[in-house]
């Protein structure tokens, strides 16, 4: 697990408009004082959100995933062929209701009605990167990626939405969150930031948090439900 800040020496030059991770200056920070501090800096609160965009793909938005969590919602007393049936894209019930999150492994950004542009990404559980104004808004993904869903449709609650708090959610652990394997110091446990979430004036939350080497940005409420969102309004967020 990293244990102290890694600067980037990134410059944001973007060759043909592409992200390029090894031009994001972005620096890799652990530390949950450094990411407290360094957020606090942006002056988030008071900013009114006007979008949000995703730089490249978002794991639970291909087809495949779509038909698989309409299968999984779909009640398992139904006769399998129906089941089946149901689940398939083109017959899933406009009715039925998904959530509104993304998982992803590129920058999430979020433009504010100033003109600025917030940028977070959680590289691996818990390292986070972040920052203002380094990537473009209209960048392009890398040549491995692409952009398969309309984040502004998915995250719809926090547009026009002042941040009125930030909340840096912190927890001690163990273990590297990502091997699992125990510290070499018997009963130590290490602080770390478990996610970040932007409240909202409506009290909904845009948290960014994730799994692994995954980041996974959801849209809550004050009790940490993820808000759900009806196939009829996902499909026409959905590029597949």
């Amino acid at each position: 697990m990293l244990r102290k800040t890694i600067l980037s020496e990134g410059k944001n030059a973007y060759k043909d408009n592409v992200f390029d991770w090894q031009e994001w200056s972005a620096q890799r920070m652990v530390s949950p004082e450094e990411i407290e501090d360094r957020i606090k800096s942006m002056n988030l609160v008071g900013r009114t959100i006007e979008d949000v965009r995703l730089v490249g793909y978002s794991y639970w938005h291909s087809k495949d995933w779509i038909e698989e969590t309409a299968y999984g919602l779909l009640s398992e007393g139904m006769d399998e062929v129906e089941r089946q049936e149901k689940s398939e894209y083109n017959n899933i019930s406009e009715d039925l209701t998904y959530e509104r999150y993304v998982v992803i492994d590129d920058p999430f950004l979020i433009k504010f009605t100033d003109g600025n542009v917030f940028e977070i990404e959680l590289l691996q559980v818990p390292e986070y990167q972040f920052s203002m104004n380094c990537i473009p808004w209209n960048i392009s993904p890398d040549k491995s990626s692409s952009n398969n869903v309309d984040a502004s449709i998915v995250f719809s609650p926090a547009l026009g939405k002042e941040i009125v708090e930030v909340e840096v959610a912190k927890d001690y652990v163990d273990a590297d969150p990502m091997t699992c394997e125990k510290f070499d110091e018997v009963g130590t446990k290490r602080e770390i930031v478990t996610h970040i979430v932007l409240w909202l004036e409506n009290d909904v939350g845009i948290c960014v948090g994730g799994f692994m080497d995954y980041c996974e940005v959801l849209c809550i409420n004050r009790q940490g439900e993820v808000l759900p969102i009806p196939f009829r309004e996902l499909k026409k967020a959905l590029r597949n």
